[in-house]
């Protein structure tokens, strides 16, 4: 039976992980932590996960939570009037065409970790730095190196400068769990300004249903203020401080709002960056990187968690393929191929969110208000990035599209995808 390790026990890594043993294989997983720590710890992450990735969940039995998340069936956007005034500038929603939903990654994982070794699987507890990695490749027919953003890997899978514009984080991140007596929103709100940007969405959470609000500020602007910032109240009276000033027409959730816990908060810096997929040991015995290790994005487009589960089909898919034959570089290379075929998009997508929105774009998001048809398309791109790359990447096609689009409202038609 092939021997497969994986080093990470997060989305990526164990989604893949629960596949590959459902199909017979010896996997292990190497975690940082065992469940009840994970559980019991400090917010890690927040993800909207979108359909296609619920999709995978589901087929594995995973989806452990459906009947008590609350369902995200709608995007409200909203970009901030440059002239001040209180009231944005561009305002519209869409439904999505199959319900989002976020679910605490404490919870997907100390769950999940559970729910593998119920399968048979084999989990470690061990911290793995680039130096232990021989001693499994050794033991292992297959090493997937899926522990993380982080420099620590930067050696083995070095940065590839042609899909990594970006040297340095773009966004400083904060992150709260809240509860509300504003009545629950059941939908993603996104709202843009010049100096970063703001969500707001439902949260099944350690502690139950709650409000999760993040702000990603421009470092070096006003919304830059996350740091040193430890004491849940205080970071409610920034956040609460930052939405009237950016997003007053927000003010009643955070105002009748009350932090969760002592550990419900997340602050930090991502810098986005692609690595070569394929690790070199000193032993001349290679590993392949996902997940995180192969392709950090930036949160503010919402792919961390989505591209996970497509890295997870992914290399299963490879795996299934690659049969008896030895998992050697070619087949990293095919693997990482499979992954980066749509991620590829994810990538150009979540990077260009991070600069000033360019004229076409800027159209496309005023024509929403006016069009269905635009803002279905828009908000979709969460879900299938894919789209993106053609469309939005190229101003005249995207003119293009908003004039027929435009001209289909207008006489009552129904346009596609």
């Amino acid at each position: 039976m092939r021997r497969i390790a994986v080093i990470g026990a997060g989305q990526a890594g164990l989604v893949l992980a629960i596949g590959l043993r459902r199909h017979g294989y010896d996997v292990t997983v190497v975690a940082e932590r065992p469940p009840d720590e994970v559980r019991s710890g400090r917010l890690i992450s927040n993800q909207c996960v979108f359909h296609p990735a619920l999709a995978r969940e589901r087929e594995l039995g995973i989806n452990l939570w459906d009947r008590d998340v609350t369902p995200i069936g709608e995007i409200e956007f909203k970009a901030v009037d440059p002239a001040g005034g209180g009231t944005p500038a561009i305002s519209w929603r869409a439904e999505f065409d199959h319900a989002a939903q976020s679910v605490d990654q404490r919870v997907k994982v100390s769950d999940w970790m559970a729910h593998f070794a119920g399968l048979g699987g084999e989990i470690r507890i061990h911290r793995v730095t680039p130096d232990d990695l021989d001693a499994y490749a050794a033991e292992f027919d297959l090493v997937v190196v899926a522990a993380g953003r982080g420099p620590q890997f930067d050696a083995l899978f070095p940065r590839e400068p042609e899909f990594s514009p970006y040297t340095e984080a773009q966004r400083d991140i904060g992150i709260i769990y809240v509860r509300t007596s504003h009545p629950v929103i059941d939908g993603l709100t996104f709202n843009l300004s010049p100096y970063g940007e703001n969500f707001a969405m439902p949260v099944l959470s350690v502690q139950g249903p709650v409000l999760g609000v993040g702000f990603f500020g421009v470092p070096g602007g006003p919304m830059d203020v996350w740091h040193d910032i430890a004491d849940p109240g205080q970071h409610l009276e920034i956040a609460r401080g930052l939405t009237r000033r950016f997003f007053p027409w927000h003010t009643e959730i955070l105002d009748n709002a009350e932090p969760v816990g002592p550990l419900e908060t997340l602050h930090g810096r991502i810098t986005p960056i692609v690595r070569h997929p394929v690790g070199t040991l000193p032993s001349g015995r290679r590993v392949l990187a996902m997940g995180d290790t192969a392709v950090t994005n930036d949160p503010v487009g919402g792919q961390g968690a989505n591209m996970a589960a497509h890295a997870a089909r992914s290399y299963e898919e490879a795996v299934l393929a690659n049969e008896d034959r030895e998992f050697d570089e070619k087949f990293m290379h095919d693997a990482f191929a499979r992954y980066w075929s749509v991620a590829q998009h994810a990538t150009r997508f979540n990077n260009d969110l991070l600069a000033p929105p360019p004229e076409h774009v800027l159209a496309t998001l005023d024509t929403a208000q006016r069009v269905p048809e635009v803002a279905h398309r828009f908000a979709h791109l969460f879900e299938n990035p894919v789209n993106y790359t053609g469309w939005l990447t190229d101003p005249e096609a995207s003119m293009r599209y908003l004039a027929e689009a435009g001209a289909r409202a207008s006489h009552g038609e129904h346009g596609g995808l």
